[in-house]
């Protein structure tokens, strides 16, 4: 009678683990969510775009190449900028822009304590419209005598031909590592640290820690090159999303649990 009921016991116990493993499976499989990574790096990758715009229109280095009508006024207190691409523009790296990015600053880019507004208007990039506002803050250099930035980036918005928004909220600090010694911005890279927040096209909202500073190359069409991101959708498990190893190739790999996710 032992040998029997051991016997049972084993045979639920086994069957027990056969089940669980089952419906961890089966979790596993239901939770291969990777919408929220990727609209996480389409916003912002198209908020780092306007950056760059920007940097271009300043540096004049646009002149003579497609790009916008560039209107400054520097009467105005803040000093006023913008960057009108009209209905539509193909400009020097290959996009095509509509509407306007207005810009407006206290001070020079590289003076501790300037403030930079950065705010599109009816604004489309590859058939992307992008909105929210951009606010850079020089904080001077840091220990390790790089210039650095506070970034903040409040309802940012991108809505894709598909009539789906995607949304974006971010407090991030920026250090200069290469290029200032010049006046290009295509040479410029920056390392970026913070959080962010969002809501994905599917209505998901989700946070986002970087883990691993994410290097923002300006030579690169699609910006950020390398860095790591733990990115939590709301009740599902955290993501670990991989930008690379510094290569400009507009990949993330997204890990959930023991499973990884390729993304173009």
């Amino acid at each position: 009678m032992k040998k029997i009921n051991q016997l049972i016991a084993l045979l639920v116990l086994s069957a027990t683990l056969i089940v669980g493993g089952c419906k961890k499976d089966k979790d596993e499989e239901l939770d291969a969510e990777t919408q929220s990574s990727s609209d996480n790096f389409l916003v912002e990758s198209n908020v780092n775009d306007e950056l760059k715009e920007v940097d271009a229109a300043a540096t004049n280095t646009q002149l003579g190449k497609a790009g916008p009508v560039i209107t400054i006024d520097s009467a105005s207190s803040p000093k006023k900028m913008t960057l009108d691409y009209g209905t539509s523009t193909l400009c020097a790296d290959g996009k095509i822009r509509s509407g306007k990015i207005i810009v407006t600053w206290t001070g020079r880019y590289r003076e501790t304590g300037t403030i930079i507004t950065i705010v599109p208007e009816n604004f489309f990039q590859n058939g992307n419209k992008v909105e929210g506002t951009k606010t850079i803050e020089n904080k001077g250099r840091n220990a390790a005598g790089n210039l650095y930035y506070t970034v903040t980036v409040t309802n940012a918005k991108v809505t894709k031909a598909d009539a789906k928004v995607r949304t974006w909220n971010a407090t991030r600090n920026r250090e200069w590592i290469a290029g200032e010694s010049t006046a290009a911005w295509n040479d410029d890279v920056y390392l970026l640290t913070g959080n962010a927040n969002g809501v994905n096209a599917n209505g998901l909202n989700y946070s986002a820690n970087i883990t691993t500073a994410l290097r923002v190359d300006l030579s690169c069409q699609y910006r950020i090159t390398a860095g790591v991101v733990e990115l939590i959708p709301q009740g599902k498990r955290t993501r670990t999303v991989d930008y690379g190893n510094g290569v400009c190739d507009n990949t993330i790999i997204v890990t959930i649990g023991n499973k990884s996710y390729t993304i173009n």
